[in-house]
């Protein structure tokens, strides 16, 4: 019996070597990269490499070490000279054995001037402030001010660094990653939804509001598109009595955004003013929302509307890559009004079932898709119709060099892309 179970042993310990992805000088270099840019350096190296190895290696991910715990400091030098000073607070019982969920959360008042003025060394003060109590995860309070507000593309890199530099060190699930935050915060939140949403599973806006992102005093870089919303998950709170968004003032945006088809849940708080005294009886159904929309990796529908094709111009698996000069806004592809517009965009509305897209296409003359195994079939055709007309149909090739680009700049164990389809429109 002793003899059965030790073969037993050595056949299962074959087997898990045989099923293990090879070992690769290349890879770990990749992964021990503390950047995007240093990873997606390394990607032409891998030009002759197998894609399937690539693939399951990928999907493995690095190998966590013991980190740091407790709250730190991620700390780095703005354009306006004071130090981005986000906060990370990771649990003293941190398993790098296990996933993790991530909560970055925005705080208020981010007109204030910096306080993150010391070199970096010293904690800051900002990053403290409006946190909310949370079951265990890490958390990431990232630092804003007046010359770094939510709504700054500045901002946007320092929040999307500090996630990336996060993700490199510690086990965090992917698929639960969410953004929260109070007063300002909140309306950050919406901003984030709106700009780049590539990271989040879901939107937790707290006491914030959509409607200050209409007015164009408020600096916001780039312009608003409502029908970006639909894809984003958003758990909504403001106060009846709030003095500077109450419920009354909110409910019509609420009212816009459910015409849009964006799923959100909102939860008014009777009495309630610009505070957070409601949190010990809304924290359970708050969490509770967090944990029903982790993030779908290769949603089947996406839309997104861009004025720039240099950034914000990403949904998941579809950028948009070039707009029309022949432009007009007459189309039934709007956001109702909501926002106003001073400058011409394109956006693409997208269905995939298989390997057929299906696409309805506004002032955009060329776009990408981004195609992963776990959408298509590599071994047939990809078929695209833009506007109800067959603009594409063949075999696409699986390229490593593309894979390891996108996972340098996703970072990403359940996100993989190994082709990027580009589409010209007619």
């Amino acid at each position: 019996m002793k003899a059965l179970a030790i073969a037993l042993f050595a056949i299962l310990a074959v087997s898990a070597q045989v099923n293990q992805p090879p070992a690769n000088p290349l890879v770990d270099q990749f992964f021990a990269a503390e950047s995007v840019a240093d990873a997606e350096a390394l990607a032409p190296q891998f030009e002759s490499s197998d894609p399937n190895v690539l693939y399951a290696r990928l999907q493995q991910g690095r190998a966590y070490l013991d980190e740091k715990r407790g709250d730190y400091s991620l700390r780095w030098k703005s354009k306006s000279g004071p130090y981005f000073n986000n906060v990370v607070d990771v649990p003293s019982d941190y398993d790098p054995a296990q996933k993790w969920m991530l909560r970055v959360q925005l705080h208020g008042g981010v007109g204030r001037p910096s306080p993150n003025t010391q070199a970096p060394g010293g904690r800051g003060q900002q990053g403290g402030t409006n946190r909310i109590a949370g079951e265990k995860q890490i958390y990431l309070h990232p630092s804003g001010w007046a010359a770094a507000q939510w709504w700054d593309e500045e901002q946007v890199d320092n929040i999307l660094r500090s996630v990336d530099t996060l993700k490199r060190k510690y086990n965090i699930d992917e698929s639960k990653i969410y953004i929260t935050g109070i007063s300002d915060g909140g309306t950050g939140v919406y901003y984030m939804a709106l700009k780049e949403p590539n990271p989040w599973s879901s939107y937790l806006p707290l006491n914030g509001a959509l409607a200050v992102l209409r007015n164009p005093e408020n600096g916001a870089d780039g312009e608003m598109h409502g029908n970006n919303l639909v894809n984003a998950p958003l758990y909504v709170v403001n106060g009846e009595n709030d003095p500077l968004y109450p419920v009354a003032a909110v409910e019509p945006t609420i009212t816009w955004m459910k015409k849009m088809g964006v799923n959100l849940m909102f939860r008014p708080q009777a009495g309630a003013e610009h505070n957070t005294n409601w949190w010990p009886t809304e924290r359970a159904s708050y969490e509770q929302f967090v944990h029903d929309h982790p993030r779908v990796a290769y949603p089947a529908a996406l839309t997104w509307e861009t004025e720039r094709v240099d950034r914000f111009n990403r949904n998941r698996w579809l950028i948009i890559n070039q707009l029309r000069a022949d432009q007009t806004r007459a189309t039934e592809l709007t956001d109702l009004g909501f926002f106003q517009h001073t400058k011409r965009s394109g956006r693409v509305d997208i269905r995939r079932k298989g390997n057929q897209f299906d696409s309805v296409v506004r002032d955009v003359a060329a776009f990408s898709l981004l195609l992963s195994p776990e959408m298509i079939d590599f071994t047939r055709p990809v078929i695209v119709t833009v506007n109800g007309k067959p603009v594409f149909n063949a075999v696409v090739k699986r390229d490593p060099v593309t894979l390891m680009r996108w996972a340098a700049r996703d970072n990403d164990r359940t996100a993989l892309y190994e082709a990027e389809l580009k589409i010209t429109v007619p």
